[in-house]
């Protein structure tokens, strides 16, 4: 049946890369010991490399004249919680002098660094500031060297990394409400709600580590009735 719906299909459109050889041969023998695999799809080249070489392959295939891969278009992440090697730390590679492409990748995060780091690349491309910056956010993966390693989407003070694939999706870690949307900011929180939060009483304090009971401390939102300014301050 799939064969037949097959019949009479346009055939789907690789897209030229002739820089792909040239960037794996490259890589090769200026990093020997670095490149750990690649492979070509649909005319897209992969090159997984040694994280901890990350920003040196990066400059050199920046610097190179034939390449000159010289734009970062993105930089993301993908999680894959029962691998041993947790997370793709994945660069896309353009150069506007050729329009060549690569794609880089870096696999991070095992049983001894659950909160992997690697090199920043904003040495080499400054744009890859937010980019870093997203995925310590979303993910939890540090650049070492970044200008600003702080969060960019989410609170300062939220506790964990939503893009996780452990991250408790329903249950006790609910969002602050008036975040979620479940209360219009310029409503009090009904009585017991609010306790179950991601975020501290003051914005400015650590969260517990584990954020399963009712905070009872001065600064905490649980005693303090619904129309008092520590409930606002919640807000």
């Amino acid at each position: 049946m799939a064969d037949e719906q097959r019949m009479g299909a346009p055939e789907l459109a690789t897209p030229s890369n002739p820089l792909a050889a040239t960037t794996v041969a490259f890589l090769r023998e200026r990093f020997p010991d670095t490149v750990l695999d690649a492979s070509e799809y649909r005319g897209e080249m992969t090159i997984t490399v040694r994280p901890d070489r990350i920003a040196e392959v990066c400059r050199a295939l920046r610097d190179e004249p034939r390449l000159a891969y010289n734009y970062i278009a993105d930089i993301t992440a993908v999680g894959w919680l029962e691998r041993d090697l947790r997370y793709d730390v994945v660069y896309h590679l353009l150069s506007l002098a050729t329009y060549g492409v690569v794609r880089l990748k870096a696999q991070v995060g095992d049983e001894d660094t659950p909160d992997p780091e690697l090199p920043t690349v904003t040495t080499v491309w400054p744009g890859a500031d937010w980019f870093e910056r997203e995925i310590y956010d979303l993910f939890g993966i540090r650049f070492a060297g970044h200008p600003n390693q702080t969060r960019i989407l989410m609170p300062e003070d939220w506790v964990g990394h939503p893009l996780r694939k452990d991250y408790p999706l329903t249950g006790i870690h609910l969002p602050e409400p008036h975040w979620g949307g479940q209360v219009l900011f310029d409503e009090s929180l009904p009585v017991g709600m609010g306790q179950q939060t991601l975020r501290t009483g003051d914005r400015t304090a650590v969260p517990r580590s584990d954020n399963l009971t009712p905070d009872t401390s001065e600064d905490g939102l649980s005693d303090a009735p619904d129309d008092t300014p520590a409930n606002d301050d919640a807000r």
